[in-house]
């Protein structure tokens, strides 16, 4: 169905996941983060041959993923508030947390603009292997989220923060592209009694929706082990013989149609032989866990025509 003269689309009469992001109808992308002490094992090696764990990984990662929103945001003018961003850690203490740092602690939601205005810019050495020989040069890299190892793996209550959050943003954006929530973590939660009670907090969050569709849910599995990543399955048999494996599948969402053509068109799958994708990764490397964090939020730029005041999102 076209959408109103507004721009919006009546409820129960539109293609799930198709509404345009623009400045009057932005979307959100709220990242859980597994922060427990598991996180301090090795996960790769740099191009030096040193050691690099999960946290960092997984923190460098993101940080890219947040410069590369800014970038697809800005305009001549500035950021344009396309987007809404929060970071949930979940394991330096007991109870999860909103981790932005410095200008937006104890912030939770904050807009693109906000997200851009607060990086913290730093120098860093990399070193690359030129010709056999590694070499060293300098790069500016912006962060948000520092590396954390920390005590235990509270994911539970980092869903049960995420759904209180959410309810809020969707009553205040009713007609949104639904919210997009990212988590990646190395292990089980250890705060609940059994598996049934995390599916039953994730389905409660899966169940949350606006006119455009329910919240979708990506779970990304690190690991750093020799095991081969398994990445966007859309069948349990795809998985290993792993408990945890299967109840990442439940608990993760059968994505869009968009996001199934966008993944068979990256991973050269069939696209009518691949009737549904959940959005998880299990025993995911380094690459993976970019690809899987590229293409959970490059997915839900669905764009709106130039217009005065409400121009939609630039195409990644």
């Amino acid at each position: 169905m076209p959408p109103l003269a507004d721009g919006s689309r009546k409820w129960g009469e539109s293609v799930a996941y198709s509404q345009e992001i623009s400045r009057d109808r932005r979307g959100v992308f709220l990242f859980l983060i597994d922060q427990s002490r598991s996180m301090d094992k090795e996960f790769s090696r740099d191009e030096a041959g040193g050691s690099v764990n999960r946290a960092t990984v997984v923190a460098d990662a993101l940080n890219s993923t947040l410069e590369e929103l800014v970038n697809r945001c800005m305009r001549d003018e500035g950021v344009r508030d396309y987007f809404d961003i929060g970071i949930i850690g979940y394991g330096r203490t007991h109870r999860p947390e909103f981790c932005w740092r410095k200008g937006l602690a104890g912030q939770k939601l904050v807009s693109i603009s906000e997200v851009a205005a607060n990086a913290e810019i730093e120098e860093r050495e990399v070193v690359t292997v030129v010709r056999g020989q590694p070499v060293t040069e300098q790069v500016t890299v912006s962060r948000w989220v520092e590396a954390v190892a920390g005590e235990s793996t509270p994911m539970n209550g980092a869903f049960r923060l995420a759904i209180a959050t959410l309810e809020e943003w969707i009553y205040s954006h009713p007609t949104s592209f639904p919210p997009v929530v990212i988590n990646i973590t190395d292990g089980m939660a250890n705060d609940v009694s059994s598996e049934d009670e995390l599916l039953a907090t994730a389905q409660r969050m899966t169940g949350l929706k606006t006119s455009d569709g329910n919240v979708l849910l990506i779970n990304c599995h690190i690991s750093g082990g020799n095991e081969a990543p398994v990445l966007f399955p859309w069948n349990p048999m795809q998985l290993p013989r792993d408990p945890y494996a299967k109840l990442l599948f439940d608990m993760s969402s059968e994505l869009s149609q968009r996001h199934r053509a966008i993944i068979c068109e990256i991973f050269e799958r069939d696209l009518e032989s691949t009737p549904t994708i959940r959005g998880m990764a299990f025993n995911a490397d380094a690459v993976a866990l970019v690809k899987l964090l590229d293409i959970g939020t490059r997915q839900a730029f669905t764009f709106a025509p130039p217009s005065s005041g409400g121009g939609g999102a630039r195409r990644g």
